[in-house]
């Protein structure tokens, strides 16, 4: 029996299950989540493919020792990085606010733990 069983109401954390807020505000941190990673999922894809299936043009040279596939090797890192780097900042900038206001809405009434 859970915390409502105890003092006759719901806990914090039962209500916070409960808030549709908080269900909209795990939505969106998954939503964009998926995008992200199918990007970088599908660079590495490719990247794979490619150097399995196209040795010829992997080995292109670009630029002096440059080849196509350490170019899409180095894209695959840049890409990870901006994705971490673009999920931070979509966080503190989108999900952060939401997720203070909806902690103050429940702290302030009822207990905290």
């Amino acid at each position: 029996m859970g915390e409502a069983g105890r003092h006759g109401r719901p806990s914090v954390y039962e209500q916070l299950q409960a808030d549709p807020r908080m269900a909209r505000l795990r939505a969106a941190r998954r939503r964009p989540l998926f995008r992200v990673t199918g990007t970088v999922t599908a660079l590495y894809l490719l990247t794979a493919l490619l150097a399995n299936h196209a040795r010829d043009l992997m080995g292109t040279q670009v630029a002096g020792p440059l080849n196509v596939g350490l170019l899409l090797g180095l894209a695959q890192c840049a890409t990870a990085v901006w994705a971490a780097l673009w999920y931070t900042r979509y966080a503190r900038t989108e999900l952060d606010p939401d997720a203070d206001r909806l902690r103050a809405f429940h702290q302030g009434q009822g207990e905290v733990r």
